[in-house]
């Protein structure tokens, strides 16, 4: 009868337009520049996993680009500039980048906005080789500046927040980092997998890193060699709460052979995009990876922290959040 159709009808439309509402708006194939970090990092996996995730519920014939380069410091940039319609970023930097302060003076980016925040717990990481420590007797960076010691220092390359964060830690005792090499030491910068292969040949003493619980490549240096994860001191968290990476505390058993707390500082990590990504496909992003959440922890166990219910608290996004997503938000009814 007419009436049974046109229950039938409705609830096949129903089914249909849940299945489609996800590029419902899409219009055609879609082209999405992602930045992540190098290989080795855990930023490359995330982007990797999501650009896969995104590959199902795009239109045919869409196209992901990860970039395997850049990071916290580069990331906000690449979007502002338009060399990248997605990215990974810490919630410090982009909140440094969106005011046009610190390393974004004279670049101000705003033209950023937030799509998912809280994404991971991500930690600043001081880590000595152990021989390094019973052959000087210096377990941190204050007793090597203290000596003038001629320490081999490697970190991460421009664009990561690892060499800012480092800068930091050593202003706070009225020093610079390429003040090492005028001691007789020497200051290296490399890919997380050169840092790790490094270290553990003994060619340099220390890193400083900023890094999830269980990052790739220094999960593999806590396997492969004796190395120990240093405390921050609360002069040197002072000195960082300063730039807007708050006190935490990385958890014993981070990385293996750490059997204990860490004091540190966390930046946080979220999830940004170009103003100009449209509101459906911002829509798109936001809700696929707040939907799958259970994927993202598959691929990398230190995504386990997110909470997609609270991902758009300004305390969480650093930013003004992109339309899209909080139209997904609203939706969703975590957001008033």
């Amino acid at each position: 009868n007419l009436r049974g159709f046109i229950i039938g009808m409705v609830v096949l439309a129903f089914f249909c337009t849940g299945s489609l509402a996800m590029s419902a708006e899409l219009k055609g194939p879609v082209k999405l520049t992602f930045a992540s970090m190098p290989l080795g990092s855990a930023w490359y996996v995330y982007a990797a996993t999501m650009a896969q995730m995104l590959k199902k519920v795009l239109p045919e014939g869409s196209s992901i680009d990860v970039l395997p380069q850049s990071g916290g410091i580069g990331n906000p940039l690449l979007v502002s500039q338009g060399k990248a319609d997605v990215a990974i970023s810490n919630v410090a930097t982009a909140r440094w980048a969106f005011d046009g302060i610190y390393e974004y003076q004279g670049k101000q980016a705003k033209n950023i906005r937030a799509l998912a925040g809280g994404l991971n717990k991500v930690f600043a990481a001081v880590i000595f080789r152990e021989d390094f420590i019973k052959k000087t007797g210096l377990d941190s960076i204050e007793k090597i500046v203290a000596k003038k010691y001629p320490a081999r220092f490697i970190m991460k390359t421009k664009g990561s927040l690892s060499p800012p964060v480092a800068e930091i830690i050593f202003s706070t005792y009225g020093v610079k980092i390429d003040d090492l090499k005028a001691w007789g030491g020497s200051s290296t910068m490399a890919s997380p997998e050169a840092i790790t292969a490094t270290l553990r040949d003994g060619r340099a003493d220390f890193t400083i890193d900023v890094v999830p619980p269980g990052q790739p490549a220094v999960a593999e240096l806590a396997m492969t060699a004796e190395v120990r994860f240093l405390s921050l001191t609360d002069k040197e968290r002072a000195k960082l709460n300063e730039r807007g990476l708050y006190s935490d505390v990385m958890a014993p058993n981070s990385f293996k052979n750490q059997n204990y707390e860490v004091q540190t500082v966390n930046p946080g990590t979220v999830l940004i995009a170009s103003e100009t990504v449209s509101e459906e496909l911002a829509y798109v992003i936001t809700k696929t990876m707040c939907e799958g959440k259970e994927e993202l922890v598959k691929a990398h166990a230190s995504i386990k922290p997110f909470d997609p219910p609270t991902a758009w608290k300004t305390e969480k996004t650093g930013i003004p959040l992109h339309p899209g997503a909080i139209k997904f938000y609203k939706e969703k009814g975590w957001m008033k």
